[in-house]
């Protein structure tokens, strides 16, 4: 009889797929289908049985021409072929606009397992099936099924935490089930130590539901593995499933310290009393966070920014960032800063840590040199009178946002004779003398350095003359004389040596 059975089932089935191939038009592939979403749907729950013949149908949206499917052993999946397979399905018929009904009929006599049966694409490269069912076939070997939680990782932070877990029993219910809970701290879903039994808050009906309260649950902050098997009335135990569930009831502490002041420790967010230190415009300040939320495994997100005195609030560029818990801040500007930092947990707990400094404006530091040397506040120089000279302020400093707007002006007995620029000519002081000048410079926030000095401008021989000769037409009378005197004189000594030298002849025979 069983063999009959047999014989009419593949003789259905050759009959549905000529059917098949005479009705169904030419299909391409699954991403043609127009919603976007590839839908394959069986009309039959998990847990359906089959003893002889498994027939089975549902609905797709997707092409069905390379549709292959096989029968594998529950928790064997990754076995290739597995107890039996086909490439086509038994029938599928159109339905509506890209939309298709399907049959599957598969002898299935002799077999005795919990079994999935896995629908596949084949040609697509996916190695996970699009769709499954769990299926009882024949008379043994059947056990209660848990199906895998919707979440790999729950978050419980306040309040409950509700887990609902798909189960499958042989039986048809799951009355009288019982479950057996483990757990075990898994930062990196790996155990640190060995799983120990715990009691759970539970309900069996349809399925599973397990409930997490957050103001009473045992467990301490962190990411804890739970495996759950269930028995049924039989006593028949199913397979084992697990999830995290990372439990995060408290907020990161934040520890902000910087290179100018003492740490400062944040654990909600902080109210700012004053600023922790001082420093001079375009000198570096670094800052460093150290963050922990307590247990391991944990994640946070860290944000920087900085606001400047003019209240403009920015993020830190790249280049600023030692690492991502460490920024350096070059200030340029005078006043108070503040760095903001804004940590995010993986629980979502957000904290704002702020860290708030003064920056005094660093006054420029003046330079000046005449020919080379150096000249010092209160110097007393004596510049030569028959040459041209210059002083240079060019070497003058200050911090780099200030360097080139620096002002500088140059005072001659208290009255200003120049206003910028570097260099100051001697044309600008045109007799002899004694000067007391002054070079002042000025940066943008009006900080100034100054040097203050004398210099003098020595007579020369013609106006040394006179004052003590009395006048220029004196002067210019005695100077021609002198001049004539020299004149005769070595006029007469150079007639006197050409007469006494002796004259030579050349000697008679």
């Amino acid at each position: 009889m069983s063999r009959l059975f047999a014989s009419r089932a593949s003789l259905v089935s050759v009959v549905f797929l000529l059917m098949t191939m005479a009705i169904t038009p030419s299909i391409t592939s699954a991403s043609e289908s127009e919603t976007g979403v590839m839908e394959f749907k069986f009309h039959q729950k998990d847990g359906h049985n089959a003893t002889e013949i498994l027939s089975l149908n549902g609905t797709a949206n997707i092409a069905l021409q390379q549709v292959e499917w096989h029968i594998v052993e529950f928790g064997n999946e990754l076995n290739e072929g597995g107890l039996k397979s086909g490439d086509y399905l038994t029938s599928v018929t159109p339905s509506g606009e890209q939309r298709w009904s399907w049959t599957l009929v598969v002898d299935v006599t002799g077999m005795n397992c919990t079994c999935v049966l896995e629908v596949h694409l084949s040609g697509l490269g996916l190695d996970t099936p699009i769709e499954s069912i769990v299926v009882y076939l024949g008379d043994s070997n059947h056990h209660p099924v848990i199906k895998t939680p919707s979440e790999p990782v729950f978050l419980l932070t306040a309040g409950e935490l509700v887990v609902d877990i798909d189960a499958i029993s042989p039986l048809g219910t799951l009355d009288d089930s019982v479950l057996n809970i483990r757990v075990c701290e898994a930062p990196n879903s790996v155990c640190l130590k060995e799983a120990q039994a715990m009691k759970l808050n539970s309900t069996i009906s349809d399925y599973i539901q397990l409930l997490f309260n957050a103001s009473v649950f045992p467990l301490d902050d962190g990411f804890w593995m739970f495996s759950v098997l269930l028995e049924d009335r039989t006593l028949t135990a199913s397979n084992e499933v697990s999830f995290i569930v990372q439990i995060d009831r408290q907020a990161p502490t934040v520890l902000l310290s910087n290179s100018i002041s003492s740490e400062s420790l944040s654990i909600a967010d902080d109210v700012n009393d004053g600023a922790d230190g001082t420093v001079y415009e375009h000198e570096e300040v670094l800052f460093t966070a150290e963050v922990s939320d307590g247990y391991q495994g944990g994640s946070e997100v860290l944000t920087w920014s900085k606001i400047s005195p003019s209240g403009q609030q920015s993020a830190f560029g790249s280049e600023s960032f030692i690492t991502e818990s460490s920024v350096s801040l070059l200030p340029d500007e005078a006043g108070e800063w503040s760095v903001v930092l804004l940590v995010r947990d993986s629980a979502g707990h957000l904290i704002r840590t702020t860290s708030t400094f003064m920056v005094e404006n660093a006054p420029p530091v003046a330079h000046l040199a005449l020919d080379g040397l150096e000249i010092q506040h209160e110097d007393t120089i004596v510049v030569p009178t028959t040459e041209s000279w210059q002083l240079n302020a060019s070497k003058t400093s200050d911090t780099l946002n200030d360097q080139n707007g620096l002002l500088y002006r140059w005072y001659v007995d208290g009255d200003m004779v120049q206003t910028g620029g570097t260099i100051f000519q001697s044309s600008k002081i045109n007799t002899s003398g004694t000067y007391e000048l002054t070079l002042i410079v000025l940066d943008d926030d009006g900080a100034n350095s100054t040097i203050a000095f004398t210099i003098e401008v020595p007579q020369d021989i013609v106006s040394g003359s006179e004052g003590m000769l009395g006048g220029n037409l004196f002067t210019i009378a005695l100077v021609s004389i002198i001049a004539l005197a020299g004149f005769l004189m070595a006029r007469m000594g150079a007639t006197e040596q050409e007469t006494s030298l002796p004259k030579w002849q050349r000697k008679k025979d």
